[in-house]
């Protein structure tokens, strides 16, 4: 892209003199036009070097300041006027006026005519952009040979940004960096390219619709140009060029789109691979967990290539929706499912990492599904560390992508062929989690092994121990009493927390106060006492075979 100081060179320039706007030589002059209208502006194309006599100011040449102003604002690379044919001199307040806009005032030589004036510079910008043009079509070339060889995205990365001799980002549509030139492996260039992933990240809806930033990193501007490379999904991925202005002849943006676009078709490429590679996944898995696939040896022989592991490990399942029903209809979606996906897949790299962890992700029945593998001796804590990086992913993708998210957490398991009841109970702990808490929640199955040996001891001491226990509130008989023992459940299961029971419940604290005296009045008894608290939840928890037998 040639500048008004290059036009310098040109032969019908070169006695050429600057009047005025020194400091606006490095403007952009993509074309030549001529005009003696005092309208120009209508005509004018952008980035112009705009030629004149001044026949329409001769009777007010300190009209040509409204010109001026206007043009300015086009852009327009300037103006050169031929004077002593109309008007002698530039106005000293059209000077100042050039000089505070850093607007060049040239003035031709009186022994040529504007048209060979146009001529020669036109042929000089024209040259120019032919070899522009020849030059993209080279770098498309050497892009497309690359891509055909199956060079890696990073290497297409690496290589433009050789080419260009400038700084080159890649980040995905969610903002990470996919991939980087070399000029980031220094100390310094690391801290940038962070600053710059977390600045778009932060706003990543805003930047879709920017061609270039400029971003401040230890008090120095550094100004970026920006290229949208898209792929089958609808959001783009972002090409970053750092330091642009420093782009080296010949160059341009172009070129560089011409490069953009063979990267496009690596990634759509990528993206087909890896789809292609998900739905064998998720047939694969889907068989697994719905129980189809038995035998352990097929289970290891066909699981191995998905990254199931069979060495001293223990699974297990967690499962993941986007809540209530407005998001729901946002899963309808294949975007959102696909960065959820993309999403989920990172931040388990990066997360989970830490806890020695192989983690699986594919798709059954509208569930993200996290299959889990650690080590047999992994420590007591990492269910809190499970819970932990599930809040944390929540919350990045509440902030990320807009969207609510809840999970259910299965037992874990010493052996892959029970793989599909750790699933199982997954689904089972969100499918509870979404009654109790609705939205954003992390529920852990609760084992059931306790109702499993209470039904070991003979019907008739159950039923006498029962109905001692819960007395009147045995057999609710309507829906106050039904009220009355689920509050009296959620309150004995949360610790006699006022605060969180009422919130379970969706009622008032007071109103658990309430039914909970009025419990306690009922049964006759503290229902703080250890022993009776222990008592009732027992009874509690086999209320579903003695009710379920008298409604």
């Amino acid at each position: 892209m040639k500048k008004v100081e290059d036009l310098f060179i040109v032969d019908v320039f070169q006695e050429a003199k600057i009047i005025a706007g020194h400091a606006g030589l490095k403007r952009k002059v993509e074309s030549i036009e001529i005009s003696e209208t005092p309208d120009a502006i209508n005509f004018l194309a952008k980035n112009s070097l705009l030629l004149t006599t001044g026949y329409a100011f001769k009777n007010d040449p300190h009209a040509l300041c409204n010109l001026i102003s206007q043009i300015n604002e086009l852009p327009c690379a300037g103006i050169a006027i031929k004077l002593k044919r109309f008007i002698d001199e530039i106005p000293q307040d059209v000077i100042e006026l050039a000089d505070s806009l850093e607007f060049p005032i040239i003035q031709i030589p009186e022994t040529l005519t504007l048209g060979a004036v146009a001529h020669q510079l036109l042929s000089f910008i024209w040259d120019n952009q032919i070899e522009e043009l020849f030059y993209a079509m080279h770098i498309h070339k050497e892009f497309t040979n690359m891509m055909i060889k199956g060079y890696s995205l990073n290497s297409l990365i690496e290589n433009l940004g050789s080419l260009l001799k400038c700084p080159v980002l890649l980040l995905d549509p969610i903002g990470d960096v996919t991939s980087f030139s070399h000029h980031f492996r220094t100390g310094n260039m690391k801290i940038v390219m962070k600053n710059v992933q977390e600045q778009i990240k932060r706003d990543i809806e805003t930047y879709l619709e920017k061609n270039q930033l400029t971003i401040d990193i230890q008090n120095t501007d550094i100004s970026i140009k920006m290229f949208r490379v898209k792929t089958m999904r609808p959001y783009p991925y972002f090409l970053l060029i750092l330091h642009p202005e420093k782009l080296s002849y010949p160059s341009s943006q172009l070129a560089i789109e011409q490069a953009s676009t063979v990267i496009s078709f690596t990634l759509l490429k990528n993206e087909a691979i890896r789809e292609n590679s998900r739905l064998l996944e998720n047939n694969f898995f889907a068989s697994l967990v719905d129980g189809k696939i038995s035998n352990k040896q097929e289970i290891i022989h066909r699981g191995k290539q998905h990254g199931l592991i069979d060495n001293m490990m223990k699974y297990v399942c967690i499962v993941c929706k986007i809540d209530d029903d407005k998001q729901n209809a946002l899963q309808k979606s294949a975007d959102i499912m696909n960065r959820l996906y993309d999403y989920l897949y990172k931040f388990l790299h990066k997360s989970f990492l830490k806890i020695d962890t192989n983690n699986i992700v594919f798709m059954k029945d509208g569930y993200f599904v996290i299959l889990m593998q650690a080590p047999l001796n992994i420590n007591d804590s990492i269910k809190s560390i499970i819970e932990e990086r599930l809040k944390e992913f929540q919350n990045e993708a509440y902030s990320n992508l807009k969207i609510s998210l809840s999970f259910g957490v299965g037992n874990f398991s010493n052996d892959l062929t029970y793989i599909h009841l750790t699933y199982e109970e997954a689904v089972e702990a969100w499918t509870n989690g979404a009654e109790l808490f609705q939205n954003k929640f992390i529920n852990f199955y609760e084992t059931k092994q306790l109702i499993e040996l209470i039904r070991l001891i003979p019907e008739k001491d159950l039923k006498k121990f029962y109905e001692n226990t819960l007395r009147s509130l045995s057999y609710p008989k309507n829906k106050d009493e039904k009220d009355l023992v689920n509050t009296l459940l959620v309150y004995l299961d949360n610790n006699c927390e006022l605060a969180i029971t009422s919130r379970k419940l969706f009622v008032h604290r007071n109103t658990v106060k309430y039914r909970i005296a009025k419990c306690e009045d009922m049964l006759n008894y503290s229902v703080h006492d250890a022993k009776n608290s222990l008592h009732l939840r027992i009874a509690l928890l086999m209320s579903s075979i003695f009710r379920g037998n008298s409604d």
